[in-house]
């Protein structure tokens, strides 16, 4: 069986403004298939993971993973464990469009 996101629930914290349970609502049901055939998208969600991401995952049906952080530094820290590894060949830290500070 596959779960689906819980787009309700996402929506709620888009509106509340709460990147935190944006983050944990986020989610993927091709990646399954997609990881089965190309792994390094699970490591390079994993390596943004373990240096600070609340969350990672594809965008779409590939190729693009991004994560979400609060912090720039940990979102440049995890950009250069991936360069490092050679998990990618196209790494961009980038900031919220609209993002007000």
């Amino acid at each position: 069986e596959t779960i689906h996101p819980d787009i309700d629930g996402l929506l709620e914290a888009i509106t509340e403004r709460n990147l935190k349970k944006m983050a944990a609502k986020m989610g993927n049901v091709l990646e399954d298939v997609t990881v089965a055939h190309y792994p390094e998208v699970e490591k390079i969600k994993d390596k943004m993971k373990e240096n600070g991401a609340l969350n990672a995952i594809m965008s779409g049906s590939g190729p693009t993973v991004f994560g979400i952080f609060e912090d720039i530094r940990a979102a440049k820290r995890a950009a250069g464990k991936i360069k490092e590894q050679n998990l990618a060949k196209q790494i961009y830290v980038t900031d919220m469009y609209n993002n007000r500070r």
